[in-house]
This record gives C-alpha cells, structure tokens and sequence, in this order.
C-alpha cells in the first residue's frame, strides 16, 4: 500500500537538500603543476605490455624541467624590470629642492572641438618625484606634474 506524501513534508525535505557544487571555471594556463598531473596519469595510465619507451620518458622531463627554467626566468627578469624601475626613482630623488626649467607640449581642445598644440614652459623648484608606471614625475613648487625626461636645466635652489 503507497501513502502520498504530504505537500507541507514535501517542501521541508527539499529545504534539506545540499547546494549544488559550482564547478571551477577552466583556464588554458599551462603550467608545471598541470604537466605533472598529466605525466602521473599517463604513466599510472598506461599499458603494462607495452610501457612507455625510455626516450618518450626521457623527453617529457626535459621539457618539464625547460618549462621550470623559463618560469624561473620570466621571474628574474620582472624582479630586474622592478628593480631598474626602483633604481630611476633613486637617481632622480637628488632633483629635490632643485630648481629646474620644464619645456612640454599638451593638446588642447577649444568649444567648437578644434585641437591646438601649445608648447608649455616654465622653472619652479622640485618638491618630490614619483614613479607613474615606467617614468618618473617630478612634483614642482608651482603645482605642475613634469616627466624628468621634460627638464631642460637644473640649478642649485637660491638661498634668499
């Protein structure tokens, strides 16, 4: 004999139920890790009367071992871009409580949309530098932002 189930029972047992899993997003990174797991499948994997020839071996962990260089690497040189980029900022600090003469040019756009070049000059003293990305910018007394690759002369700051 077959007893209905009651509407009322029916929806507390669905409130009981586990959350469905969300399954990780896949990437297209190809990395060590990745390739070992794929050498531990192929050789747990493989078939016992015909194993994995000696050179096939041989030649996947050269390339897994290639593959570490290259990271190892591609790491030395972002370290070296960082620390050339560090370096700059040093050697441009000895601009502070200088005076400098600036020369740059800036677009401009007037009402009616037309674009004009003006060519933008001046001489203030250095309050700071700063990185912004791969160049350096000194901040000036007068307020303006300049890329020290804008600076045409630097003096010594007069004493009044």
């Amino acid at each position: 004999m077959m007893t209905n189930i009651n509407p009322s029972v029916a929806k507390s047992i669905e409130s009981y139920r586990l959350p469905e899993k969300e399954q990780a997003a896949p990437t297209n990174k190809m990395d060590k890790d990745m390739f070992m797991k794929l050498l531990i499948a192929q050789l747990s994997n493989q078939d016992p009367t015909a194993p994995m020839e000696d050179k096939e071996f041989i030649a996947q962990m050269a390339q897994f071992s290639s593959l570490e260089q290259m990271q190892a690497i591609g790491k030395g040189i972002e370290t070296m871009n960082l620390n050339q980029h560090a370096g700059s900022l040093l050697s441009y600090s000895n601009l502070i409580g200088k005076n400098v003469s600036y020369e740059y040019e800036t677009t401009e756009v007037d009402d009616q949309g037309n674009e004009s070049t003006k060519t933008v000059s001046g001489t203030s003293n250095v309050l700071s530098v700063k990185r912004d990305g791969v160049d350096v910018i000194a901040e000036l007394g007068n307020g303006e932002l300049v890329s020290v690759y804008e600076l045409n002369e630097i003096t010594l700051k007069e004493e009044k």
